[in-house]
């Protein structure tokens, strides 16, 4: 528990909240030593004062009887789904010597040994403490992520941003495709949900395709009932439309922004440049090709051309011939969605889109495109080829050149504080990720080679290390990798709950001989755990910057907080980098750690850490403070007033709008230049992996939950969030376990009312839900007719079983049981699982 300071007055200490990623500023009302309250900070322009319930809530984590307090050991070898550990507390110092002892044996026989099971939720500083203590330790299975992910890789790929957002202020049109943005759910969720409420009051037109009728939906001006996963084929036809039939496009951003009027040979490669192997577009001034930044004169974006004896035509004209295949009547019987609805979707997205227009914004005058079709959403990518299902969906934004300008879609961090460039220039002109991705990006391709990865990263050479993968590399490639992981240090993150089929993970993770888990709870990832070594509550740590520039720094001014603790914690509870930090001292890796911290967090002299000198984690956050905003600005400046702000300029909130930026990709050429490589690798290893997403332009095939319907699979499920839910990490807490019993979804699966009476189910029914795979869950129905007929609902990581958090344990349905988990459900472009679950259901 935390420990009581003396103080009679109450405090008001401006701090920062971790209940989701969205990092909103807190006050903590602290008196007598104990936290009795949270508010939002009214200063902070993040959220400007405003709080959701998890946020008010977090207090209930801090003094939770069943957190971690002092080291524990498992003294039951069995392990698995369910079983019971059984916890003894340990004298610290007889933990540490375990833990250090199993690392001290991998460091010295082979560091691959080593896995490194971290999450997301954690800031920069944190994730770079973990990323240097894995380099120093020479582990390469190391990583952060989610199963089902692809919306952010899409982002990087089209825009080089990690997170979009739409130009509330201005737009005038905006598509949701599973997404509830604007209700407390996903991305910059309060300062989210003002701007969407101002925006429907301004008359903005909001259109909402999804499955369920959610919060937004319902709120939406239409409510497009969607079936599961065939958003891309909708998108298609639209894009069909709009180029094809409306001829609806702006030629001059298409011409100068993106790779439009690349020439692209019958090959689908780019036709390129002999001497400097440039790509080449046709200027029709000169009536002959030049290099793309061989300031050609009128390039082309339509035609069929000669170059050297090679028939080619521009990108934009094989996108235009492509899209052919995709009119609406083909994806009325996909999708559901009436041929004319889609028709008038694309006529009114093109023609609002007002294309020619300009609007003048602090005396500069920019393009003006007011409308948004929103790709940065989970629901819409996660299931397979999503990453070409979030590129379709961009592409509708880019082809009207509403991205990154007044009105469109915009890029959270293509350009940081002070104008400098966030993302780079790639080999042929296109936009590259930012800087926290390193060399793994989705462009340009790296080399794929023989893996040396549990998570076989190597051979998604355009996708993220793939934590789908992490289970099936311990189980079914372990013979592919030269050597056997035998330490799992794990923190951050409940994979098992997170991750499709738990118990195929679970096996994975009981195979590796040791397991440290660092938690301040006991989740069912952590049950897993051989020694757990408790770590700090939110509330009582200190963390800078918490706002993150991947994306949580939006609107009109750049801001970076400081998160502190209302109280201090218990002696034997340290705060995670602090020991991730210690173990790399007692390792001997304290000098290699603290240099690789001084790249990675960016400091400069006289705030560079000294190689052999062992600092607190909040003497690190302290010199990283005047490393970057001067000595005036160190952490008990930061105590006082609780974050560093100033307005943003307009190029970096409009920056096509202004700046001269790298081009944006509607064209995919490195996926067709690396296939051949990986085709060639997995048939060495003699694997049968489906690489179809290796095109060069988004196309339509069905996920594989299709098939499945012949088999008597009928209905889809879907997962579905709360606003007042996050992840993995709120269902044990008390005030929202009441919310959610009160709510009249809550812990019920939803079902459409006409569906049910023809299986015989009434409101309220226990019912049994069968996955494909064989796996089945049973929960009580609740009916509505704000669902598809074909669809079952089940809201997000519910059905829990750890008993080290009761009040979450046994109620509900965990969705993720019913996802199948093998090389058929995962996207081998990606690296992402796809979440579609055919499912059978009968009464119980």
């Amino acid at each position: 528990m935390p420990q009581p300071q003396a103080s009679s007055a109450t405090q008001r200490i401006p701090s920062v909240c971790q209940m989701c990623v969205n990092t909103c500023g807190i006050i903590i009302k602290v008196e007598n030593g104990i936290v009795v309250g949270i508010e939002g900070n009214p200063d902070n322009p993040h959220n400007y004062g405003r709080l959701c319930a998890k946020g008010l809530a977090a207090v209930m984590g801090l003094y939770d009887p069943h957190r971690v307090t002092t080291p524990l050991r498992r003294t039951n070898s069995v392990k698995g789904i369910g079983i019971d550990p059984q916890w003894e507390a340990i004298d610290p110092q007889e933990a540490w010597d375990i833990v250090v002892g199993h690392l001290r044996r991998v460091l010295e026989e082979d560091p691959r040994k080593l896995i490194i099971l971290a999450g997301t939720g954690d800031p920069e500083s944190v994730s770079a403490a973990i990323a240097c203590f894995a380099e120093s330790f020479g582990t390469p299975n190391s990583g952060v992520g989610t199963p089902f992910g692809a919306k952010t890789w899409a982002n990087y790929l089209n825009t080089g941003s990690m997170h979009t957002e739409p130009d509330f202020r201005l737009c005038r049109y905006l598509m949701l495709f599973g997404s509830q943005k604007g209700a407390m759910i996903g991305h910059d969720t309060i300062k989210t949900a003002k701007a969407m409420a101002e925006a429907r009051e301004r008359g903005m037109k909001l259109i909402v395709c999804d499955p369920i009728c959610t919060p937004m939906a319902s709120k939406a001006n239409q409510w497009i009932p969607i079936r599961p996963s065939t958003d891309r084929a909708l998108v298609l036809s639209m894009l069909h439309v709009l180029l094809n039939e409306l001829n609806i496009y702006d030629a001059e951003f298409l011409k100068a922004q993106t790779n439009a009027c690349y020439l692209v040979g019958k090959d689908g490669r780019y036709v390129r440049e002999a001497a400097t192997g440039k790509p080449l577009v046709w200027d029709q001034a000169r009536a002959r090709a030049s290099a793309y930044d061989g300031n050609p004169q009128q390039p082309a974006l339509l035609g069929d051309y000669d170059v050297d004896g090679k028939t080619c035509q521009p990108a934009f004209q094989a996108l235009k011939q492509h899209l052919r295949q995709y009119p609406p009547e083909q994806a009325e019987p996909i999708t559901a969605v009436p041929a004319s609805t889609i028709r008038r979707l694309a006529r009114e997205f093109g023609q609002t889109a007002s294309i020619g227009s300009t609007i003048v914004i602090e005396g500069q005058e920019m393009p003006f495109r007011p409308v948004c079709a929103f790709p940065d959403s989970r629901g819409l990518a996660a299931h397979m080829y999503g990453l070409w299902t979030s590129t379709a969906v961009q592409l509708l934004n880019v082809v009207v050149g509403a991205a990154d300008v007044p009105g469109g879609n915009l890029s959270t961090n293509v350009v940081g504080p002070y104008g400098k460039f966030r993302v780079g220039e790639g080999p042929e002109g296109l936009v590259t990720s930012g800087p926290e991705l390193g060399n793994r990006r989705p462009y340009p391709a790296s080399t794929p080679t023989v893996p040396q990865t549990v998570e076989l990263g190597e051979l998604f050479p355009v996708g993220r290390a793939p934590r789908p993968l992490l289970a099936l590399g311990l189980l079914d490639y372990a013979h592919l990798l030269p050597y056997k992981p035998e330490v799992v240090l794990h923190c951050s993150s409940n994979a098992l709950v997170v991750g499709a089929n738990p118990k195929l993970l679970a096996e994975a993770l009981s195979q590796v001989s040791f397991m440290v888990s660092l938690a301040h709870t006991i989740d069912e990832t952590v049950e897993l755990a051989d020694v757990v070594l408790p770590v700090q509550h939110s509330l009582e740590r200190f963390d800078f910057p918490v706002n993150s520039l991947r994306g949580w720094v939006t609107g009109d001014h750049w801001y970076f907080t400081l998160r502190q603790p209302g109280v201090k914690s218990h002696p034997n509870v340290k705060h995670l980098a602090e020991v991730i930090m210690e173990l790399g001292a007692k390792l001997g890796l304290g000098g290699k750690v603290n240099d690789r911290l001084n790249t990675k967090l960016r400091l400069k002299d006289p705030y560079r850490l000294e190689e052999q000198r062992r600092y607190r984690w909040e003497e690190i956050l302290d010199q990283s403070a005047k490393s970057s905003f001067g000595p005036d600005h160190d952490l008990r400046w930061l105590k006082k007033n609780g974050f560093v702000a100033w307005r943003r300029g307009l190029g970096e909130r409009y920056p096509r709008g202004l700046l001269n930026l790298p081009r944006l990709p509607i064209y995919f050429e490195h996926f067709l230049e690396v296939r051949p490589q990986i085709e060639a690798l997995i048939k060495e290893a003699g694997l049968d992996w489906d690489l179809t997403g290796y095109q060069a332009m988004p196309f339509w095939k069905p996920c594989p939950a299709s098939s499945q319907r012949e088999r008597g699979y009928d209905l889809l499920a879907v997962n579905y969030k709360f606003g007042f839910h996050a992840f993995s990490t709120t269902q044990h807490n008390p005030w929202l376990d009441e919310l959610t019993m009160h709510h009249p979804w809550g812990y019920n699966l939803i079902m459409n009312g006409e569906t049910a009476r023809q299986k015989g189910i009434g409101d309220g029914d226990i019912v049994t839900v069968e996955a494909c795979d064989g796996e089945k869950v049973t929960g009580k129905v609740k009916l509505t007719q704000g669902i598809r007929p074909e669809v079952i609902g089940v809201g997000a990581c519910f059905g829990r079983w750890s008993r080290g958090q009761p009040v979450a344990r046994g109620k509900g349905v965990h969705y993720n049981t019913l996802l199948p988990h093998s090389m058929d459900w995962i996207d081998t472009l990606s690296g992402h699982l796809d979440a579609c679950a055919p499912v059978r259901v009968t009464k119980a």
